[in-house]
């Protein structure tokens, strides 16, 4: 028996949920760590914030560098310790930091890359994803009555601990459905925004193909357009779960080139200048999708039918 590539179940969500959770701590916690190693761009922030009536805007901006690390440091704990019960608290702190830093900051702009020239203010886009991700681990791991101490469920019959069993498989697998979903349907707006502007200003898309020209790409313009219905036909191929492997290769393949062409060696994408980086369209978001990505391969990877020694 072949393998079903076409249409596939997810399989060990929890394992897939953990790489995405690792992947959201390690890179929120480069803001507050660059942060610290430059005190200028915290008073920086303290400033933003009064400006916009806020009182005592310094203390503000060191409270949201400290917990946001200290948050990411609760991410970062493995299951094993307290039975992943630091990890609550860092999901919801890193949450209110980041809705807070939307309203405040990013909203109501909505790209995070991709921006017009001369633009420096990012949107929410990537703050929304990393709030669904965090949101999805957080489902994954919230207490629920089933969930008892291992101590207890020793001393209960087998059904009480399979029930368990049961109830955190089933958490896991709709709090990684909820990054599953977000992934796709974030990203996708970006292509449907460039054939919405393609139709009243297409000179735009006419100038990105002529650069990939420029750089050896052949029919550049060509390849700007291919590269818009692909990255449209992924997004919709993973949320209707039909082709999930393939469909996330091809964004993987896409924002890889990306990172290449544009982003790298910049990192911060999000913080303008004096907030929590120097925000220079880098590539901590092409990043974070890629993590959800290669997690929803890992998950949707098709498994080998067991096949019957009965003939």
């Amino acid at each position: 028996m072949n393998r079903d590539w076409f249409r596939t179940s997810a399989h060990h969500p929890g394992r897939s949920l953990e790489i995405v959770r690792i992947a959201v701590a390690l890179i929120l916690i480069t803001h507050p760590v660059y942060a610290l190693t430059h005190p200028a761009n915290i008073r920086g922030f303290g400033q933003i914030l009064e400006a916009r009536g806020l009182p005592i805007g310094l203390t503000l901006a060191w409270a949201a560098i400290l917990t946001q690390a200290i948050c990411c440091l609760m991410l970062l704990t493995p299951k094993r310790i307290w039975s992943g019960w630091l990890i609550l608290p860092g999901c919801l702190g890193n949450i209110v930091v980041l809705a807070m830093g939307i309203l405040l900051v990013h909203a109501p702009r909505w790209r995070t890359v991709g921006l017009p020239d001369g633009d420096q203010q990012p949107g929410a886009e990537f703050s929304v994803l990393l709030i669904a991700c965090l949101a999805g681990v957080l489902w994954a791991y919230w207490p629920r009555p089933a969930d008892r101490p291992a101590k207890r469920l020793a001393k209960e019959p087998s059904s009480s601990t399979d029930n368990s069993a049961s109830t955190s498989r089933v958490s896991a697998s709709r709090g990684f459905a909820l990054v599953g979903y977000a992934a796709p349907l974030i990203l996708l707006i970006h292509p449907v925004g460039g054939l919405v502007t393609a139709t009243h200003d297409p000179e735009g898309l006419h100038q990105l193909g002529l650069y990939f020209s420029s750089i050896g790409y052949p029919f550049g313009v060509v390849l700007v357009w291919v590269a818009m219905f692909a990255q449209i036909a992924c997004s919709l191929a993973i949320v209707l779960r039909r082709c999930v492997v393939a469909a996330c290769l091809g964004h993987i393949y896409v924002l890889g080139t990306g990172i290449w062409l544009f982003h790298a060696p910049y990192w911060f994408a999000i913080g303008p200048a004096n907030v929590v980086g120097p925000g220079q369209e880098g590539m901590e978001y092409s990043v974070l999708l890629i993590s959800c990505f290669v997690s929803l391969i890992l998950a949707y990877w098709p498994r080998q039918p067991i096949q019957s020694s009965w003939r």
